[in-house]
């Protein structure tokens, strides 16, 4: 059952110059993006930094408005939902920030940070805000004697297992996982994973899950889809976009992953050149200006993103 259906999303931020603040340009961060995610599935979102994966994140659950597009969730379009209704949904999308260090108020104990969603949308006596906190602190692998500190007296991997008890608190169906290990360590990495994998299995959750590292998107993920420039390029199951790639930017990617083997060699696809700006992206194929396959078609015609068969999804005219 398809849980979270997105379709041709749009964020362009205005560019304005002058006293009178005339706009000049838009900064293109998203840029017609379209996906589905089923209940009880992992979707992984992967590209380089800037091209747009925590701006999608974040206009799916309107923290910024997005420009155009629609987001339906549970069959309701929530970019057309009033503040009143749009709360209320906002109960069952709930988002893991990236950087656990700025995501927790200082100021807070972590009783009060994972109560606080509760605070807002249920009834509860203190009582049973502390047994549901409790509750929550033992399901993240964290103690509860522990819920009068304060965020600066735990590490980083505790921290992010603090924020995953604060999204957990109202029982989402969706969250939104913004590269929640990119700011911890490897062995840390790992602890969380499996966290977010097992609390799947035992609550259904479907994840979003935002990352640079495709080894980890690997693992997790159900099916993959790549930005570049505010678009995606390539989108398939994790299986086949692994063993079977298609677009130029994902094979590229791909051959960056380090293998585990000394003696398996293989050909490293080296990009040149940086990302074009999307404040004035090229013509044709976004690709284009760092593609080893480019020919006179990527310059002038963008290509079609079209199914090649076995719900593989690639946006190239060479495949």
């Amino acid at each position: 059952m398809t849980l979270l259906e997105v379709t041709d999303l749009k964020m362009h931020f205005p560019v304005t110059k002058g006293m009178l603040s005339k706009t000049t340009g838009h900064v293109r961060a998203v840029d017609g993006v379209s996906f589905s995610l089923d209940a009880g599935e992992t979707l992984g979102l992967v590209g380089e930094s800037g091209c747009g994966k925590t701006t999608v994140s974040r206009s799916l659950l309107r923290l910024i408005e997005p420009t155009s597009g629609s987001v339906v969730f549970d069959n309701v379009d929530i970019l057309k939902l009033n503040p009143k209704h749009l709360r209320q949904m906002r109960a069952q999308m709930q988002i893991i920030f990236q950087d656990p260090f700025s995501s927790l108020n200082p100021r807070m104990t972590i009783e009060s940070i994972i109560a606080e969603p509760l605070r807002n949308h249920r009834q509860l006596s203190k009582k049973e805000l502390r047994e549901q906190v409790a509750y929550l602190m033992k399901k993240v692998g964290l103690l509860p004697e522990q819920a009068n500190r304060y965020p600066h007296e735990f590490s980083g991997g505790q921290r992010q297992r603090i924020g995953i008890a604060r999204a957990l608190a109202l029982n989402p169906k969706v969250i939104i996982c913004d590269e929640p290990v990119s700011a911890l360590d490897v062995s840390i990495q790992a602890q969380v994973i499996n966290l977010l994998v097992k609390l799947q299995e035992d609550l259904g959750l479907s994840y979003l899950f935002i990352a640079h590292d495709l080894s980890v998107v690997e693992h997790i993920s159900d099916r993959v889809a790549v930005m570049y420039l505010g678009k995606i390029v390539e989108m398939t199951s994790d299986k086949e976009l692994y063993s079977n790639p298609q677009h130029p930017y994902t094979q590229a990617l791909l051959s960056a992953v380090p293998v585990p083997d000394p003696s398996m060699k293989r050909e490293r696809i080296l990009l040149k050149g940086d990302v074009p700006s999307p404040l004035d992206p090229p013509a044709g194929c976004p690709f284009h200006t760092r593609c080893h396959e480019v020919d006179s078609q990527c310059l002038i015609e963008e290509p079609i993103y079209r199914d090649l068969g076995n719900n593989h999804w690639v946006a190239c005219h060479k495949r």
